[in-house]
């Protein structure tokens, strides 16, 4: 016992190793909800990096880092963003209208830009026309048809 109390007054490093407590090493974003929705824009628009998407379009680095790490916001430039990523700008600020990965049924342009600057628009016209294909199909009795296949 005695010699232990000797080495007292030099340092000595612990003999209990860490042990990594997994319930705290969890990711926490407390990035504004726009800059999180731009990096999953990139991302879905197949730009591994921040800096991939900026050189592409042309952006200032800088700006994009920050307006995707949420130093800054992205207000201003929303509408090159969500053009560039093919999303809608209400999408990008607010998480309302058409996302990443949301395919449209219709393909006719004058409607895929509807989507972009007027996604309000665009989902009435888009259900109108759903409704219009329905009542159609319904008419033309190929719904009876295609429920007498399936029995």
């Amino acid at each position: 016992m005695g010699r232990n109390v000797h080495n007292a007054h030099h340092i000595v490093k612990a003999k209990r190793t860490p042990v990594p407590c997994f319930m705290h090493i969890m990711a926490y974003d407390d990035r504004p909800e726009p800059a999180k929705r731009l990096q999953i824009a990139r991302e879905a628009a197949k730009f591994g990096t921040a800096k991939a998407a900026a050189l592409r379009f042309g952006w200032n680095k800088d700006s994009y880092y920050q307006h995707e790490n949420g130093t800054r916001g992205i207000g201003r430039a929303a509408a090159k963003y969500a053009k560039a990523f093919k999303v809608s700008e209400a999408w990008l600020l607010t998480g309302e209208g058409q996302g990443p990965g949301e395919a449209r049924k219709f393909k006719d342009p004058r409607l895929e830009e509807l989507w972009l600057e007027r996604p309000d628009i665009a989902a009435v016209v888009t259900e109108g026309i759903e409704q219009q294909i329905e009542t159609a199909y319904e008419a033309s009795g190929l719904g009876e048809k295609n429920d007498r296949k399936k029995q």
